[in-house]
């Protein structure tokens, strides 16, 4: 069950990062501007606004002030690249797991 996990983990990453890059292709169709990759932020911002706008001061006031400079800077990201980086990172630790 442990290991099925990781792969479910996986499985979720890669398809969240193709929803993403669906959603960017379904706008360009939708619209005349050229194709652009929209932010995570902007994704965040589009599905559940009220919790972007909390969680500045959450991390701020409650866990450290300085872990909101990183975390914006991985919202500026292409949407689709934070779940598939992480999902290849996954595969990675996945690899390196299995050869031990």
């Amino acid at each position: 069950m442990r290991r099925s996990r990781g792969w479910i983990l996986i499985a979720v990453l890669f398809g969240l990062a193709l929803l993403f890059v669906a959603w960017d292709v379904i706008d360009y169709a939708a619209d005349t501007k050229p194709f652009q990759m929209a932010p995570l932020g902007q994704r965040w911002f589009d599905i559940h606004k009220n919790s972007l706008l909390l969680i500045q001061p959450a991390l701020q006031r409650h866990v450290a002030a300085w872990i909101w400079w990183p975390l914006q800077r991985v919202l500026e990201q292409p949407a689709w690249l934070v779940p598939g980086v992480l999902g290849v990172l996954g595969l990675l630790i996945k690899a390196v797991r299995r050869r031990r």
